[in-house]
């Protein structure tokens, strides 16, 4: 065996070592990230914790300033190809929130967030880079290792800043009217449905716009009827809105 093929083993056996020692954390976030999926009460409290639990877990992970590679279990398909796969403590906890975000909320300008999201990204990596130690042997797995992880991390920065953003956020809103147009249900491919009310230009929106509202909203208002429509800050100045 050569050394570099030592190496490469030597880490990945690392990798599975130190993550094993979190398993009960990483089984905590794929129950809470079910949860907050599926039935997101108490809603604050369930994205609380699931923001927490990435932060915990590096902090955790990092106690006694491992290799970053810990954090990326590393294993062969079929062909004989890696496959790398990011702590569920972070991945799944990232995923959940951005899908749950998606799902809740209206984004007002994508652009707002960008300075809010890539400082929490530098935020968080800088806990990483802290409490984890640069892989130190150059082998093939080395950036495959770093762009999962900082992808992942990304991910979570940015859709965790939105949640936060619009959740904790307790401002004034600005009220616009607006009148329904039309209204249509898009069916996906694993059968969920969403539902959107197009609605007449209001605030600094020029043009006619679909907003995904819950079935009951759909259900309860008719097309012709004016609505009211929230806009609000944002706890880090990222404006959303929402209908009443």
């Amino acid at each position: 065996m050569t050394r570099k093929r030592r190496n490469k083993n030597k880490q990945v056996r690392l990798s599975n070592l130190t993550l094993h020692k979190l398993d009960w954390l990483e089984w905590i976030t794929i129950g809470l990230a079910g949860w907050f999926l599926f039935y997101p009460k108490p809603y604050n409290i369930l994205l609380g914790v699931l923001l927490a639990i990435p932060i915990i877990g590096l902090l955790l992970n990092g106690l006694h300033k491992p290799s970053i590679a810990t954090l990326v279990e590393i294993s062969s398909d079929k062909d004989g190809d890696d496959k790398y796969d990011v702590a569920d403590f972070i991945d799944v906890a990232a995923w959940i929130i951005l899908l749950r975000t998606l799902l809740d909320y209206e984004f007002e300008s994508v652009y707002s967030m960008i300075i809010p999201g890539t400082l929490a990204c530098v935020i968080v990596l800088t806990i990483l880079f802290v409490t984890h130690k640069l892989i130190e042997q150059s082998n093939r797995n080395k950036w495959w290792i770093y762009c999962s992880l900082i992808f992942q991390i990304s991910l979570y920065s940015y859709a965790g800043t939105y949640a936060a953003n619009c959740t904790y956020d307790y401002s004034e809103p600005k009220v616009y009217n607006a009148k329904i147009v039309s209204k249509r249900i898009s069916t996906g491919s694993q059968g969920r449905k969403t539902y959107y009310l197009k609605v007449t230009p209001w605030g600094h929106h020029y043009d006619e716009e679909e907003i995904s509202v819950a079935e009951s909203q759909y259900n309860e208002m008719q097309t012709g009827q004016t609505i009211k429509i929230d806009l609000k800050k944002g706890l880090f100045n990222i404006p959303w809105y929402y209908i009443e």
